[in-house]
């Protein structure tokens, strides 16, 4: 049988080392699951005006409610920041505001009905994805890699604010995200300290979705769940910075190949060894081998979910890939439509 993997993987470790890795299977996995709580939440319950930001807020308040200083101490942001949002989520009919019974001065954000409803069709969403999660490594695994998740929260101050006696179990869907916020950052933290002192997170949307055979701007965008514009935009910078460039692609006209530059060959080689001091860093937390069954426990996971296959692979898309896609970007009428054009 003829492979499909690119030459460079084959035969160039950093590629190998690049495109195997601890950190990209905590971030394709968390990426993964966020999504099919967006689709399964907007798909099957048909809440409308979702964004991933909204869950702290939504997770967190009381039945009482909160004040806004409140819930923006519990995020760590500020209070104009906590405000914004807040107000994006009650156009959205999610939460109101309430005159403060112990200061006439105050209010509180309280959800409605329909946020109520939200939080526990989400609840519903995230234990069957943990379910499903299982059935791929098996319960014990999947439990171990939680609590060595806990710990890495913890010690990195991490762990997700919880909402007055809640009881619910912190699961998978809500530790990843987490997690994959403090590796986005110390990895960009250690990229600066090897002299890549331009990066921005926001370039990991782009860079870490370019493989040896290059990458595509919808492609990438169709697998952060992001617009192309967005995607554009991040590009450009890159190209400026030296880091890419663009050609055209052999098999589309319509579209260009963005593939690295000599300098972005560096910042992959540095990025290597800076995957390697993360994963120290991680060993010295919970230990190493806490750590490996944690890595070998999430490596299963993205391997069986496929959440980057068409990155690193010459062959197309397989329909389950191309399915998450789909529902990622169309509404259920317009995937309807699709259906029923396919069977014509």
């Amino acid at each position: 049988m003829i492979s499909t993997q690119p030459i460079a993987l084959a035969i160039d470790p950093t590629w190998r080392r690049y495109r195997d890795n601890f950190p990209r299977h905590v971030l394709g996995v968390s990426r993964y699951l966020e999504s099919q709580i967006m689709e399964r939440l907007t798909g099957a319950y048909g809440f409308k005006d979702l964004r991933l930001y909204y869950e702290p807020y939504i997770s967190l308040l009381p039945r009482e409610g909160a004040r806004l200083t409140d819930l923006a101490e519990a995020l760590n942001i500020s209070r104009q920041a906590a405000n914004q949002t807040a107000n994006l989520i009650e156009n959205a009919g999610y939460i109101r505001r309430i005159p403060d019974a112990t200061d006439g001065r105050a209010k509180r954000i309280k959800l409605t009905a329909h946020g109520l409803d939200l939080r526990r069709c989400g609840l519903e969403v995230a234990a069957r994805l943990q379910h499903e999660c299982e059935k791929i490594v098996g319960e014990k695994a999947l439990r171990q890699s939680v609590e060595t998740l806990k710990a890495v929260c913890l010690a990195t101050n991490t762990y997700p604010p919880e909402a007055p006696g809640s009881k619910h179990p912190v699961l998978l869907v809500g530790l990843l995200p987490r997690i994959s916020n403090f590796i986005n950052h110390r990895l960009m933290a250690l990229g600066v300290q090897r002299g890549h002192d331009g990066l921005k997170l926001s370039y990991g949307q782009v860079l870490a979705l370019i493989g040896p055979e290059g990458g595509r701007i919808l492609q990438i965008a169709s697998l952060q769940n992001v617009s192309k514009q967005a995607v554009s935009s991040i590009v450009n910078e890159l190209e400026e910075l030296g880091y890419i460039y663009r050609e055209p692609d052999p098999n589309d006209a319509r579209q260009v190949l963005l593939r690295f530059t000599g300098l972005g060959r560096t910042l992959i080689e540095d990025s290597v060894e800076n995957i390697d001091e993360l994963e120290f860093e991680m060993s010295q937390i919970v230990g190493v081998p806490a750590l490996d069954q944690l890595r070998s426990t999430i490596k299963r996971l993205y391997h069986a979910l496929q959440p980057e296959v068409a990155v690193f692979t010459n062959n197309e898309p397989d329909l389950a890939q191309l399915a998450r896609e789909l529902r990622q970007k169309l509404s259920p009428e317009a995937r309807q439509h699709l259906a029923n054009l396919l069977l014509k």
